[in-house]
């Protein structure tokens, strides 16, 4: 792996630490809170604090690698983002949530494992897509 790789790998670790940070809460429903208050300053203020989505496209550009995980990253985070998206409309325009719905009312605590996933996840693949 070249310095320019192993640079943009530790880069994207550190994106990575700064979306698991603002994104924090104990529970589901705390979660979703913290990212609606975000949210309701704008949606494009909530889109650009996921900086790691604009960061791998950086990475494609530069590295011209436009393969099936490079581009399945990018994907995965395009997806993410809509996801939550989704999910704070339904829940504070009181639609229909659907299979969230169990989740949300429970109250579950978040694990470690599953507030740093995206943390092991991206950078894995990203390690993959471009070495």
């Amino acid at each position: 792996m070249n310095q320019d790789i192993q640079f943009f790998l530790i880069t994207l670790i550190f994106l990575e630490i700064f979306e698991v940070y603002w994104q924090q809460g104990k529970s589901f429903r705390n979660y979703i809170s913290n990212l609606f208050f975000f949210y309701k300053k704008g949606v494009m203020i909530f889109i650009l604090l996921h900086p790691t989505l604009y960061f791998i496209m950086f990475a494609q550009i530069s590295f011209q690698n436009y393969s099936f995980l490079a581009s399945l990253l990018v994907i995965i985070k395009i997806l993410d983002i809509g996801l939550k998206i989704s999910l704070m409309d339904r829940i504070y325009n009181k639609k229909d949530l659907g299979s969230f719905e169990a989740l949300i009312k429970a109250d579950y605590p978040l694990s470690l494992g599953i507030k740093s996933a995206g943390l092991i996840i991206y950078p894995t693949i990203f390690f993959f897509a471009f070495s």
